[in-house]
């Protein structure tokens, strides 16, 4: 009997170490994939040798992506588009003065969406085991629209192909962010790393603000304040983007702290951080941001009592005291002090802004007001026209694939100075409706699901923070054109939009309607994790 067991089990014992080594085998890295990688460092540094900066970024980048892809969960992956986006590529250009360097996040969030695709593709779950949230709909039926009439206006006017190539870098990558959030559900440890992420990404801004306001700026240039989010040091940049960044962070920052996630002391530090990248930043329209998100987030401690609202209202007023007062020493200097009455003051600061004949032909500036009033009187519209515009890029001023028809129609006047003027021109009425629908629908699905009755703690933090900042980009449609061509700006947004389409999707989220307080809820089963 016992001779029999050991003879059973030595037969046994080859095959289970057979088993073990290919087990081994699989986890390993081929040895094409090492030669390849080998392959690359070789040409990076034979271009290395040549001293040019931009051939060493590029095939290094190339090399590091590659390594990325194949090594890298989808986890990681996002990680590191958000290292890239915020951190990397706004350096490269500020610093190095690498005017392609925004491709290096567009790359990323390419090879983002290929790795979801693939995982989609071969994924064993069936569709029948996702069962969406009762919310969230409408987010997808806009953003439908929206590509729709990307592909429409394409088929319509049969741009030239650089310029399709140029909307298409332009609009499309950061959309696999949204995408990734729908298909996938992601573990709540994930999205809280992410948002982590992007608070050690708010407080970097401030000393990499103070270097540039001692050591790079010393022209005055207030708006080359950028941070680690692009620009040039003479010619500005997104210092808008990375002060909305900022104040998005101090929104969920106080929302932890509204919802005893975060403790007193490291929200006060992170708030500080906020307002010193605020003064640093100068951007005017922070006056209305900030204190709508302070509102926004601690609307029920404020309107307790009026006490509370008394001292909100002495908060708000001291920062925009203190803000008013740095930018006029640092940057305003004496035309803080133009204009003798209200109106002339309103009008030096940026009243401007509604003025639709603020033209200026030598520069090709125009004001935002001027920029839509273009598109209102447009001598060649017809109703395609006006329903799907003239195509993706068709506005854009400048860009490494040149400009597009419609500016150069109107060269050398900069129209697209705005994101509704944009999405006017290129995609007509049906674009623009689409997009801003996208944008209010999230905005209102966001508010109604943070009324859940069994949303978490941080999924209620992040719906908090979503819902102000979603309203803020919509004001922000009419202030600045960043969130069409500037991938900051687009991936900010779509985490926004992720973020909200995840927790609807995934969140098994449960509330009364009405008085039946009949219970609506949102499950899933054998979802795939990311």
């Amino acid at each position: 009997m016992k001779l029999a067991s050991y003879l059973s089990r030595l037969q046994r014992k080859p095959a289970a170490r057979a088993r073990s080594n290919r087990v081994v085998a699989r986890k390993g890295v081929p040895a094409a994939l090492i030669a390849a990688f080998l392959l690359l460092a070789l040409l990076t540094g034979l271009v290395g040798g040549l001293g040019s900066l931009t051939l060493v970024m590029m095939i290094g980048g190339g090399t590091v992506a590659t390594l990325l892809f194949f090594l890298v969960n989808s986890n990681g992956l996002l990680l590191s588009l958000f290292v890239m986006t915020f951190l990397i590529q706004g350096t490269l250009l500020y610093f190095f003065g690498m005017k392609a360097a925004t491709w290096v996040a567009v790359g990323m969030a390419m090879l983002f969406f290929i790795s979801i695709l693939m995982k989609r593709t071969i994924s064993t779950t069936r569709p029948g085991d996702i069962r969406p949230g009762p919310f969230g709909h409408s987010i997808v039926l806009f953003t439908c629209l929206f590509l729709l009439s990307f592909a429409a206006t394409v088929a319509m006017n049969r741009p030239p192909p650089l310029q399709i190539v140029s909307g298409i870098k332009s609009y499309l990558p950061m959309f696999s962010v949204m995408l990734a959030f729908y298909w996938f559900r992601w573990e709540d440890a994930q999205i809280e790393r992410i948002w982590n992420l992007m608070l050690v990404i708010a407080a970097l801004q401030l000393p990499v603000l103070a270097y540039q306001h001692l050591f790079v700026n010393t022209g005055g240039n207030w708006d080359s304040m950028v941070g680690t989010f692009g620009g040039t040091p003479g010619g500005g940049g997104n210092s808008a983007i990375m002060v909305l960044f900022v104040i998005a962070m101090m929104t969920f920052a106080l929302a932890r702290w509204n919802l005893g996630l975060m403790s007193g002391k490291r929200t006060a530090l992170l708030v500080g951080i906020g307002v010193g990248v605020i003064l640093l930043g100068e951007v005017k329209a922070a006056f209305v941001w900030v204190p709508f998100t302070l509102f926004w987030v601690l609307r029920k401690r404020i309107m307790r009592n009026v006490f509370a609202m008394v001292g909100y209202c002495i908060v708000i007023g001291a920062f925009m005291a203190a803000t008013w007062t740095v930018y006029a020493a640092l940057y305003w200097g004496k035309d803080a002090e133009k204009g003798d009455t209200v109106s002339e003051k309103f009008e030096a600061r940026g009243g401007y802004f509604f003025d639709t004949t603020k033209i200026d032909y030598r520069t090709g500036e125009v004001s935002r007001a001027a920029s839509i009033a273009f598109w209102v009187q447009d001598p060649q519209a017809s109703i395609p026209r006006r329903v799907l515009g003239y195509g993706p890029a068709a506005s854009k001023g400048s860009g490494v694939f040149g400009p597009g028809t419609i500016a150069r129609r109107y060269a050398p006047l900069h129209i697209d100075a705005t994101v509704i003027a944009i999405l006017l021109w290129e995609f007509g009425i049906v674009g623009a409706i689409g997009y801003t629908g996208m944008i209010i629908s999230a905005a209102w699905v966001s508010h109604r699901a943070s009324k859940a009755s069994n949303v978490t703690p941080q999924q209620k933090a992040i719906l908090e923070t979503c819902t102000p900042m979603l309203i803020i980009t919509l004001m922000t449609l009419l202030y600045f054109r960043a969130l069409v061509e500037e991938p900051t700006a687009q991936l900010l947004v779509m985490f926004l939009l992720a973020s909200i389409i995840q927790i609807a999707r995934f969140g098994n989220l449960k509330w009364t309607r009405g008085r039946a307080s009949k219970t609506v809820s949102s499950g899933s089963r054998n979802l795939v994790s990311v």
